[in-house]
This record gives structure tokens, sequence and C-alpha cells, in this order.
């Protein structure tokens, strides 16, 4: 459930009806929190978000020497094909992809997020300057949503995304996503290459 909803943020030009839209590839480690009345999750990993090819990848398992880890998932929308992959065990599944890829994925601050302020991180000359936004949306299975995102000023970078979602199973729920070494780019393009065991 965190893989899928870790998508909250994500896809340099401005779409029509959006305040601005992130790179549209870029690299960063994510750290996750999901909280409702019967669960707390929390998970830390790699995000390669391709919005040129429509793919993206979310990996775990890595270890400080590694952007990406043992295991990844791709999520390719053009093949409209996903893969689950553990390199250490040379297993692979594949699965299919649903919908459409901006369709799945909030990539831009709407147009009709209100402004929350400007805000800043850090300290003199090394801060770094941000604008907070807050709007409603409906989530895939037609509950009310509520996102609190905070971008960087120039470039539109996400810096951290809170969805609050109304009713459902376990109730209200919270959701966060935290980024950080953010790489415009994407680092390597082998990172989406799919083994000859898938």
């Amino acid at each position: 459930m965190i893989l899928q909803v870790a998508l909250l943020l994500a896809g340099l030009s401005v779409a029509t009806g959006s305040i601005c839209c992130p790179p549209q590839q870029f690299s960063a480690f994510q750290y996750i929190t999901f909280v409702n009345s019967r669960t707390t999750a929390s998970a830390l990993h790699s995000f390669v978000y391709d919005g040129t090819n429509q793919r993206y990848l979310i990996s775990s398992n890595r270890n400080d020497n590694n952007f990406i880890g043992t295991t990844k998932v791709i999520y390719d929308y053009k093949k409209k094909l996903g893969y689950s992959i553990n390199t250490e065990s040379k297993l692979c599944t594949t699965f299919p992809v649903q919908g459409q890829f901006e369709d799945q994925e909030n990539v831009c601050v709407p147009s009709g997020a209100v402004s929350l302020g400007p805000l800043f991180y850090g300290y003199n000359r090394n801060r770094l300057n941000a604008l907070s936004y807050t709007y409603k949306t409906t989530a895939f299975d037609g509950r009310q949503q509520i996102v609190e995102t905070t971008v960087t000023k120039d470039g539109c970078v996400p810096i951290i995304s809170t969805t609050t979602t109304v009713g459902g199973e376990g109730g209200n729920s919270l959701y966060t996503v935290g980024y950080n070494n953010f790489y415009q780019g994407l680092r390597d393009d082998t990172f989406f290459d799919i083994p000859s065991y898938c």
C-alpha cells in the first residue's frame, strides 16, 4: 500500500491548470509514514521518477554504497507492465499496470491550491526558500483527501507532502512523504533495465 501511495508528488514544465510541477526526471530518497486507527507503517526507499518515459521505480533493501538496492519495483505505463525484481535471489514477477500515467499521480501543485505562505529551511546564506500549499482531492476509491505540500520556491522540488484521507477502512488516515538527497535527472539509465530472468 505504501508503494502505491508513494507517488503523491512527482512530474520542469508547468502543466495547464497547475501552479508548478517538479522536474520530469529525478531521483530521491523518500521517507514515508502511514497512520490510521489500525495501522502505523513507515518506510525509507529510493525513488526514481521518469515522466519523460512514463515510468517510475521504487527500491528498498539498499545499503549506503548503492542508491538502488536488492529489491525494486518498476511501473512502466507505456508497456502497461510492472516488474517486482529481487536481484539477489534472481526472482522476478510481472503484473499489469492500470490507468494512465498522469491519472495515477498528482504530478503538479494544482491551480486551485491555496497558498499557506512562503517559508524557509536553514539559516542565513544556506537557507532553502520554499512555498507551501493546501488543496482538496479525491482518492482512487472516491474518499475525500486534504493535501498539504511544501516545494522549493525555485524549481518546485518536493520537500514534504502530507495527505489526510477521510473515512474508509481503519478510519481517517494520515500519509506523509518526505524527500531528501534529491537529484534532478536520472543518475543512471540502467536503473530501469529489466533482467533476462524476467
